[in-house]
């Protein structure tokens, strides 16, 4: 990723955060890797008062200069297998003029990284069967597993 980029802790009070990952989410949903229709006005609404109340709440955005160009958005769980927390990433989203420039890969390390330092056993995922180029990424930074329809992947960090 050029240095035109940077990642952060997202901050729930900071309106520029809270706008720009409420953008990048109705932007993943509206998209063909979505569901093909944007979020509601209530559902845009809302996406930030509930994760602010959610406590296990892990969200990354990508910046490029203030704005917001994409987002990581996790929970952490907890794994009864290895009796560790255990990360969720439940949305990777980058807006399309900035993808393929390595966003998606910076957002994901840094979730990675977050979750090597907090004890996590593993991270996990879900991607469509349809979405080769986020399989390839996810294979690229050690994620294995899946099956039909949706694919849970999975990269073990202990």
């Amino acid at each position: 990723m050029n240095n035109r980029y940077r990642i952060v802790a997202a901050d729930l009070n900071d309106p520029e955060h809270c706008a720009g990952l409420v953008h990048c989410l109705d932007d993943y949903a509206a998209g063909p890797m979505g569901r093909g229709e944007g979020l509601s006005l209530e559902v845009q609404r809302a996406i930030v008062p509930g994760l602010r109340q959610h406590p296990e709440r892990l969200i990354r955005l990508a910046l490029h200069e203030r704005a917001v160009v994409g987002a990581a958005v996790c929970f952490v769980g907890f794994s009864t297998f290895s009796a560790k927390p255990r990360l969720n990433v439940h949305d990777l989203c980058v807006l399309e003029p900035h993808r393929g420039l390595g966003v998606g890969r910076a957002l994901l390390q840094a979730v990675l990284d977050a979750a090597r330092a907090a004890g996590c056993s593993g991270v996990t995922l879900e991607v469509r069967s349809d979405n080769e180029r986020a399989q390839r990424l996810y294979r690229s930074l050690g994620f294995s597993g899946g099956s039909e329809p949706m694919l849970f992947w999975e990269r073990k960090l202990t």
